[in-house]
């Protein structure tokens, strides 16, 4: 495991282009899991996992102008302080109190994250691009709340 501290900025913005993927793919079980019983619930999710791709594609898009197109794979069990997540697949009947819980505590962590990349930046790009997810964040804290 490596601290957060020591990643460069190519590993931060590696890892931050994983979790975007890990956060998608989340909010996919998550609609999922409420289409039957909640669907206006699992419609709200899906539009967090369309905001959650677009964020991913963002960063992909600035990785490979700054860094070319190998992107390492760097999970958040590979860096020191990340909270591992339970696995939501396993749980079934998916409540909406589960998902509450869980989606509000991810977007929690993912602010969390790119306020701390944002300030540690170098590059004013990559500095704004970690800005601007931060900022989504709170409003998916918002809307997970609300489930």
């Amino acid at each position: 495991m490596k601290s957060f501290e020591k990643l460069t900025e190519r590993e931060v913005l590696a890892l931050a282009i994983s979790l975007e993927e890990e956060d998608e793919r989340v909010y996919a079980d998550f609609a999922e899991g409420l289409r039957e019983n909640f669907p206006a619930s699992a419609a709200v999710c899906e539009g967090m996992r369309k905001e959650e791709s677009e964020h991913r594609r963002r960063l992909i898009e600035l990785y490979q102008e700054k860094f070319g197109d190998h992107i390492p794979l760097i999970r958040r069990q590979d860096v020191r302080g990340f909270v591992q997540r339970t696995a939501l697949w396993l749980v079934r009947p998916l409540g909406l109190d589960t998902v509450r819980k869980q989606a509000s505590a991810i977007e929690y962590e993912t602010r969390g994250f790119y306020e701390k990349a944002a300030v540690r930046s170098q590059d004013a790009s990559i500095r704004q691009l970690f800005d601007d997810p931060a900022n989504e964040e709170r409003h998916h804290e918002e809307r997970a709340d609300a489930l």
